[in-house]
Order: structure tokens, then sequence, then C-alpha cells
């Protein structure tokens, strides 16, 4: 049931997200919402729920492999930006590993909440391994890292749009590195291009957050 309701659901999203193209309408969130709404009333186990819908966490994989077949059938295009592409991917590691846990700081969060929030822009797979590692609550952390997905992939072209930001790479870069699976799947809109940089940029950061974080950790007083 969990399975044919979620995939119901999430095309009734994607047929409104294409009739009216908004952040709003994002299918990503409209499905969390109505899950939420339509499954929490009436108690249905969270553990019947997860195994109900392996097949969609089975998919996966192919998705991780065919994200790999999209970068090699472009990789003409991404010859020769090897150093804006790590560039752009260390400074957007950097900036969430500080500057998000400073503003959650400012307005009066805790430490777990601070070091939970800092790794927000990885995938929740790496955060449940990575996490432990950092001390850092990885219950809290997932939650967190999927309504940043969400919210990055509903409002991040929208400000990438407004701040005169066209270049597929570009896009891809950042949706990739700031909003990882879900970004990714929002990046897919914008070409191939754009979704060849998102996939490897979703996998890098992982890789760089993790060789950045225990230092992140350390000047903010976190470790």
């Amino acid at each position: 049931m969990g399975l044919i309701v979620t995939l119901l659901i999430y095309l009734a999203a994607l047929h409104a997200y294409r009739l009216r193209p908004h952040p709003l309408t994002n299918p990503v969130g409209l499905t969390v919402l109505a899950l939420i709404i339509a499954l929490q009333p009436g108690g249905y186990p969270l553990e019947r729920y997860q195994r109900e819908t392996l097949p969609l966490v089975w998919l996966l994989k192919p998705a991780v492999v065919a994200l790999g077949w999209v970068a090699w059938n472009e990789r003409g295009s991404l010859a020769g930006r090897l150093r804006p592409f790590l560039g752009g991917l260390v400074a957007g590691s950097a900036t969430s590993l500080t500057l998000t846990p400073l503003l959650a700081r400012a307005l009066g969060a805790g430490p777990e909440l601070q070091k939970a929030l800092a790794l927000k822009s990885i995938t929740s797979a790496v955060a449940v391994d990575l996490g432990p590692r950092l001390g850092v609550n990885a219950g809290l952390a997932v939650p967190l890292i999927i309504i940043a997905g969400i919210l990055g992939a509903a409002f991040g072209p929208w400000i990438m749009e407004r701040l005169g930001v066209v270049a597929p790479f570009e896009r891809g870069l950042a949706l990739g590195a700031a909003s990882h699976g879900i970004g990714t799947a929002r990046a897919a809109e914008e070409g191939a291009l754009a979704l060849a940089v998102s996939g490897l940029a979703m996998a890098a950061t992982g890789l760089i957050t993790a060789l950045l974080a225990p230092l992140a950790f350390l000047l903010l007083g976190l470790g």
C-alpha cells in the first residue's frame, strides 16, 4: 500500500508541477507533505512504510549508475573545468559548514542542532555514516538534509534566475552542491550538462565535507 500511495501522490504532484511550474509546486515537496497528511492521522507504522517502499530505495542504485553514464557522455563539455568545479565545491562546503551553524547559533540554537545543520548539503546516506564520527546526531541531521534538499530544489533555480545565473554548468554545480539528490533531480530539467555536473557535485561534496568538517567544528568550538 505504501508504495502505491507514494507513486500515485508523486504522479499527481508531478502533474500539478507541469501544469503550473512554481517553487511551491515542487513535486518532491508536495509528495512529502501529502504523505505526512495522508499517513499520520491513521497511525500508519513507519516501519511498515519503509518495508513497502524498499523498491524505491533499490532504484537509487541504478539511478547513481545512470548519473555516471550522463557524466561520461558530457565529458567533452566538462573538460578543462576542474578548477571552477573544485573551487565552487570547496566554497559551498565551507559555507555550509561554517556560516550555517553560526547563523543557527545567532538564533539561539544549541550545539547539537548547529552540528546537524552544518551537514545539510551532503546526502542522507553519507550523513548516517559520517555524522556519528563527528559527534552529530544522524537522526536529527537526516530530516534537516531532506528539508534542505527540497527547499534548494524548489527555490534554487528561482533564486539563480534573479541573480542572472543561467549557464547549465553553474546551475548544476549549485544544485548538486547545495541540494544533493533532490537538487540533482531538479537539475535534470536543466539539461544533460547540468545533470552531469550536479551528480558529480553531489558526490564530491560528501568527500569535501568529510575532509573539512573536523577543522570547521574545531574552529567553531563544536568539536
